[in-house]
C-alpha cells in the first residue's frame, strides 16, 4: 500500500485558503457588519482571514513577484506611509490606531490573492466558479435579508460583547454586490435566472430609499459596464420601461397620499417612490431639508479638512491614523446608539487626505488610478485579440470596484472589514489576472 501523506502540499494550502477566504466574503456579504463581530475581541474573523493569508502569502514563494506591477508597488508605498503615519500613535490611541489604518491595510489582501494566482493561475476559475455559487444563494436571499435589517431590526439579536446586531447590512453594501450580479451577467459570465431578476428588482427600492450613494453606486457601473460591452441599447429599452412604471408609481402615489412628511433622519425615510425621488434629484440640485442637511454637514467637514491639510499645517503629515476625526472637528452624530460612534467623515478621500497628508492623498489616487488604467487597457487588448472571456472578466472586475468606491465616496466603506476586504480581494484579482493573462502564450486554448 503506497504512503499517502496527510501534510497538504503547498499548493493545497492556497486552495484551501482561498476556500476559507471565500467563506469570509460571502459572510460579509450575506450578514454585512454583523458577521464581522464573529469572534472573540480583539481578534475577529477578519484577523483571523489576515493571519491565515499571510502565512499562506508567504509560501507561494512569490513575494518579488508581486510586486512587480505598478498599482501594487504603488500599493506597498502607500502602505509603508501609512505604517510610518500610524505607529507614532499606537501609544496614545492603542487599538484605535491599527483600526483607522486598516482602510490602506487592508491592502494585505491584495497581495495575498495575487500570489495566490501567480502560483497557480488555474485559481482563476476556482474564483469564477465560487463567485457563482455566491450568487445562487445571495440574490434570492438578499431582499429580505436587507428588509429584515432596516425594518425588522429590534427583533435582530445582538453579540453581547460589542452590542451589535447579528444581521447589519448597509444599503451601499449590497448595492455593490449587485453590480457584481449584474456586470457578471452582462459581459456573459452567467445568465441570471428570473429569481435573480426578481431579487434585483425588489432590492434596487429599499437601497435607494435609504441612500444617495447606493443609487450612484448601482448606476454608474452597470451604465458604464453596458456602453464599454455594447449592451447600451439593450439596456436603455430596460430603463425606459422601469422609468415608465416608476412615475406610473409615483403619479398613483402622490394622488392618492397627500400628507407626506418630510423625514427628519435617514433612518425616518419610508420605503416610497416620493422618497426614491427625493433622493435622485438631491444628487444634481436641492431636495428636502433632511438631504440638504446632510450635503451641509459633508460638505462643511470635508472643507475643514482641505483647510487643515492642502492649505493648512498638516499638509506633509496629516493628523495620523488614531484621531477620532469627528470629535477633533466637532462632527460627532451622538443620535444613533445602534451604530459605533462616527470616526472620520464619509469620504474615503477626505479620509486619506485627513489623516495621511497631501503624499498620502496622493498615493491612494495613483494607486486606484493605476489599477484602472492597467485592467482597462487589459480588456482591451484582450477584445482586439478575441479573447471575450478574458475581456468579460476585466470589466466585471473593474465595475465591481468601481462600486465599492462610489459608496466608499459616501460612506466610511473601506474602514470597515465588510467592504475593506472585498475591495482590496478584488483588486488583487484584478492585478493577479492581468498579470496571468500577459503570461498567457498567443496559442494557449482560451
Amino acid at each position: 500500500m503506497a504512503y499517502v501523506s496527510s501534510i497538504p502540499r503547498p499548493g493545497q494550502w492556497g486552495d484551501r485558503y482561498l476556500l476559507l477566504l471565500s467563506v469570509v466574503l460571502f459572510g460579509y456579504a450575506m450578514n454585512g457588519k454583523g458577521f464581522a463581530y464573529l469572534g472573540v475581541p480583539p481578534i475577529f474573523v477578519g484577523e483571523i482571514a489576515l493571519i491565515s493569508g499571510a502565512i499562506v502569502y508567504l509560501r507561494t514563494g512569490c513575494l518579488i513577484a508581486t510586486l512587480a506591477s505598478l498599482p501594487s508597488f504603488l500599493l506597498a508605498v502607500a502602505m509603508l506611509w501609512v505604517l510610518v503615519r500610524t505607529l507614532p500613535f499606537v501609544g496614545a490611541y492603542g487599538f484605535d490606531a491599527l483600526r483607522d489604518s486598516v482602510v490602506v491595510m487592508y491592502g494585505a489582501f491584495a497581495f495575498i490573492i495575487i500570489a495566490l494566482l501567480l502560483e497557480k493561475p488555474s485559481r482563476i476559475n476556482t474564483i469564477i466558479r465560487y463567485y457563482g455559487v455566491f450568487l445562487t444563494v445571495y440574490l434570492p436571499a438578499v431582499p429580505f435579508l436587507f428588509a429584515i435589517s432596516r425594518y425588522m431590526q429590534t427583533s435582530i439579536p445582538r453579540w453581547p460583547a460589542v452590542n451589535i446586531y447579528m444581521l447589519l447590512l448597509q444599503p451601499g453594501e449590497v448595492a455593490t454586490h449587485l453590480v457584481g450580479a449584474m456586470v457578471f451577467t452582462l459581459v456573459g459570465l452567467r445568465k441570471m435566472r428570473f429569481v435573480g431578476v426578481v431579487s434585483v428588482v425588489a432590492t434596487l427600492p429599499m437601497i435607494s430609499v435609504q441612500s444617495r450613494g447606493a443609487i450612484l453606486a448601482a448606476a454608474v457601473p452597470v451604465i458604464f459596464a453596458a456602453v464599454v460591452s455594447g449592451h447600451a441599447r439593450k439596456l436603455a429599452a430596460i430603463g425606459a420601461v422601469g422609468l415608465a412604471v416608476f412615475f406610473a408609481a409615483y403619479t398613483l402615489e402622490t394622488s392618492l397620499t397627500r400628507d407626506y412628511r418630510e423625514p427628519r433622519s435617514t433612518s425616518e425615510r419610508s420605503l416610497s417612490t416620493r422618497q426614491i425621488a427625493e433622493n435622485a434629484v438631491s444628487i444634481v440640485g436641492p431636495g428636502d431639508r433632511q438631504t440638504e442637511g446632510t450635503k451641509e454637514w459633508r460638505f462643511q467637514w470635508w472643507t475643514m479638512i482641505v483647510n487643515d491639510t492642502v492649505f493648512g499645517p498638516n499638509f506633509w503629515t496629516g493628523r495620523g491614523f488614531g484621531l477620532n476625526l469627528a470629535d477633533a472637528d466637532g462632527f460627532r452624530d451622538g443620535t444613533n446608539r445602534d451604530h459605533a460612534p462616527l470616526r472620520e467623515p464619509h469620504n474615503v478621500i477626505m479620509t486619506m487626505l485627513a489623516r495621511a497628508g497631501v503624499p498620502g492623498e496622493v498615493l491612494w489616487l495613483a494607486v486606484v488610478a493605476s489599477w484602472m488604467w492597467m485592467l482597462m487597457r487589459a480588456m482591451w487588448i484582450a477584445r482586439r485579440r478575441g479573447d471575450r472571456e478574458w475581456a468579460g472578466l476585466f470589466l466585471f472586475i473593474t465595475c465591481y470596484v468601481m462600486s465599492i468606491i462610489i459608496n466608499a465616496a459616501f460612506d466610511v466603506a473601506l474602514s470597515g472589514p465588510v467592504q475593506g476586504i472585498w475591495f482590496w480581494c478584488l483588486m488583487g484579482f484584478g492585478i493577479g489576472s492581468v498579470m496571468v493573462y500577459r503570461c498567457q502564450p498567443r496559442d494557449a486554448p482560451r
